[in-house]
C-alpha cells in the first residue's frame, strides 16, 4: 500500500494536459485517419522543481556571516514598493491548478504546498534586512485563574522586526520604535534559514535539535536535583537515584510533540520562503501521530485546514493553514481530554492554553518599516 501511495503522489504531481492540447491531439488523429496528417506543433511542458521553533542551538550554526535566503533588489521577478520586496505575480495559476490534488491527509497537504511554492520567485536577501511579523494573540489566562474556553474576550496585536542575522530586534512601545541588540527569540533566523528544503532532511535536523536540547536540559536538571538531595543528607548514590526518578527519559510521543512545536514556532514568528514552509509541512506530515483535519476556524475566524498532534490523548497542538494558498495562519494548544499531572496540575477538556494568529509576514529593509 505504501508503494501505491507513493506512485499516486508522484503521478498526481505531474501537470495534466491543457484542453487546447487535447483538442489539437484529436485533430491530428482525425487528420491521420483521413490520410492527411497535419504538421505537429511541439508543446514544451514546464519542469517543476521542489527548489521554517522551542529551542535552537545557535552554536551549531557557524553561518553568522553567510548570506541567507531572502529577497534582493536584483532578484528576477521581484519589484520594490516603498522599499519592500514584492514578488511579481506570474500567470501560472491554470497550470498549477492542474497539478493540485484533493487533500485527504497531511502528506497531500504538504505535496500541494510544495507545488505552489515551486512556482514562487526565488527568495534571497542580505542578512542585514529585517523579518517583519504582525500577529494576534489571545489572552488565555489571567493571574493563575481559569483557562480560556471558546473565543477570547481579550486579544493583543503584536508587531516585531527581527534582523535576519539575529543581531537585533525591534518593537513599538507607546508609539515609539525601540531597537535592541541580540536575538529576542530562542528560534533564530540563522537556524531556520539554514534548514534543508527537503522534508526528510529537515525533520532529521529538527529531531537532532530536540535531542540536543533535551540532553542539555536533562543534565542541568539532574545536577540541580542531585545537589538538593545531597544537601538534605542523602548519599551521592541516593541523590543520583532520586534525581533520575524525578525526571524520566523523554518518551517518543513527547519527542514528537517537541518536534511539532519547534516547527510550528518557527512558522509563527518569522517571514519564510514558501519552499521552506512547504518543507516544514512535509516534515510535520512525517512525524508519528500528526493528523489532518479538513475544516477549522482560526483566531481571526478565517477558514482553514489543520495539522495537529495529540500528546498522550489529552493535549492537542495544532496549526491552521490557508486551504488555497497554503500559507500558515496560526497555532493553538487545546485540552481534548481531562488529565491530571501531579497534585497541582489538572487539565480540563476544552481549556485553551495557547492561541495566536499570523496576520502579516514579510522581509523589509529596515526596522519600523511595514509592507504594503
Amino acid at each position: 500500500m505504501e508503494e501505491l501511495q507513493e506512485l499516486r503522489r508522484y503521478h498526481d504531481a505531474l501537470p495534466g494536459a491543457a484542453p487546447e492540447s487535447i483538442g489539437a491531439a484529436r485533430s491530428r488523429l482525425a487528420g491521420h485517419m483521413r490520410g492527411s496528417r497535419r504538421p505537429q506543433v511541439r508543446r514544451i511542458r514546464p519542469v517543476w522543481g521542489l527548489s521554517l521553533a522551542g529551542a535552537a542551538a545557535v552554536a551549531l550554526l557557524a553561518v553568522a556571516t553567510t548570506v541567507v535566503p531572502g529577497v534582493t533588489r536584483d532578484t528576477p521577478g521581484v519589484t520594490r514598493e516603498k522599499g519592500v520586496a514584492v514578488p511579481q505575480v506570474r500567470p501560472s495559476t491554470a497550470v498549477t491548478e492542474l497539478r493540485l490534488r484533493p487533500v485527504a491527509n497531511a502528506q497531500d497537504l504538504a505535496d500541494n504546498a510544495a507545488v505552489l511554492a515551486s512556482d514562487e520567485p526565488e527568495w534571497s536577501s542580505g542578512p542585514t534586512q529585517w523579518g517583519y511579523v504582525k500577529s494576534l494573540r489571545a489572552q488565555t489566562r489571567v493571574d493563575g485563574g481559569e483557562w480560556l474556553r471558546g473565543m477570547p474576550a481579550v486579544t493583543n496585536t503584536r508587531e516585531h522586526w527581527r534582523q535576519l542575522n539575529d543581531k537585533a530586534f525591534a518593537t513599538v512601545k507607546k508609539g515609539k520604535l525601540e531597537i535592541s541588540k541580540g536575538p529576542e527569540f530562542e528560534v533564530t533566523y540563522l537556524y531556520l534559514l539554514a534548514l534543508p528544503t527537503d522534508a526528510d532532511q529537515l525533520l532529521a535536523r529538527i529531531y537532532e535539535t530536540v535531542d540536543k536540547e533535551n540532553a542539555r536540559h536533562r543534565t542541568s536538571f539532574l545536577r540541580f536535583a542531585q545537589e538538593r538531595a545531597e544537601n538534605s543528607g542523602k548519599t551521592p548514590e541516593e541523590a543520583k537515584r532520586m534525581a533520575e526518578e524525578s525526571l524520566p527519559p523523554l518518551t517518543s510521543v513527547q519527542r514528537d510533540r517537541w518536534a511539532f512545536q519547534l516547527i510550528a514556532t518557527g512558522m509563527g514568528d518569522t517571514a519564510l520562503p514558501p519552499t521552506l514552509r512547504a518543507a516544514m509541512y512535509g516534515a510535520m506530515a512525517k512525524i508519528s501521530g500528526v493528523r489532518y483535519e479538513a475544516k477549522s476556524s482560526d483566531l481571526l475566524k478565517r477558514r482553514g485546514i489543520t495539522l495537529y498532534h495529540v500528546l498522550d490523548g489529552y493535549l492537542r497542538d495544532e496549526i491552521f493553514i490557508n486551504p488555497k494558498t497554503y500559507e500558515y495562519l496560526g497555532y493553538r494548544t487545546i485540552v481534548v481530554k481531562d488529565h491530571k499531572d501531579g497534585p497541582f496540575n489538572t487539565m480540563k477538556k476544552g481549556e485553551i492554553h495557547n492561541w495566536d494568529a499570523l496576520i502579516k509576514a514579510a522581509v523589509v529593509d529596515e526596522a519600523g518599516q511595514r509592507p504594503g
